[in-house]
């Protein structure tokens, strides 16, 4: 597994097809992936789960390290068909410092072997590099090909980060 994708080629093209999958409470993650599928065209879907998460930022809080202290996995209730896809941007906000629990879960659950794994995260005040060892360890055993990803909070780093790495022109 490459974990190394400075100068990698991912080119988006007809045999590259791309899907953005992305989580997104307060709507900044949203709006990172919408400004990402306008960039590259890619389809995009938002990740829905059982328990749903709250929307309240005190109780999503509590959820959430209640999630981390007990390991726990919530459900992706998505009917994820990710055969047609080559590279799958990862989208999720950066929560206590790492990715929250249901990113492990996608990692655990989804039939990602051969894919091309980018993620992207948004955080006042994390950078995608506090998630990166969360990610590779999730990632060890899939098969999957894992990238550094970048952090989406707005658009010049998203458009940077996707001319830096050949995604776009």
């Amino acid at each position: 597994m490459d974990h190394s994708d400075k100068g990698k080629n991912m080119t988006n093209n007809t045999t590259n097809q791309a899907l953005i999958l992305y989580y997104s409470n307060s709507g900044n993650t949203k709006r990172a992936a919408e400004t990402l599928q306008a960039q590259t065209g890619a389809d995009m879907q938002a990740l829905t789960f059982s328990p749903a998460y709250p929307k309240t930022y005190l109780r999503l809080g509590m959820v959430t390290q209640r999630q981390l202290k007990k390991n726990s996995r919530p459900k992706i209730t998505n009917d994820l068909d990710l055969k047609p896809y080559q590279i799958i941007y990862l989208g999720f906000p950066t929560w206590f410092h790492r990715p929250p629990m249901f990113v492990n879960t996608f990692f655990e659950t989804a039939d990602i072997q051969g894919k091309v794994i980018v993620p992207f995260t948004t955080s006042a005040s994390s950078q995608i590099s506090e998630s990166t060892p969360f990610l590779n360890e999730m990632a060890k055993t899939t098969g999957a090909d894992v990238q550094t990803g970048f952090a989406a909070n707005d658009l010049r780093e998203i458009t940077n980060y996707l001319k830096t790495h050949q995604l776009i022109d």
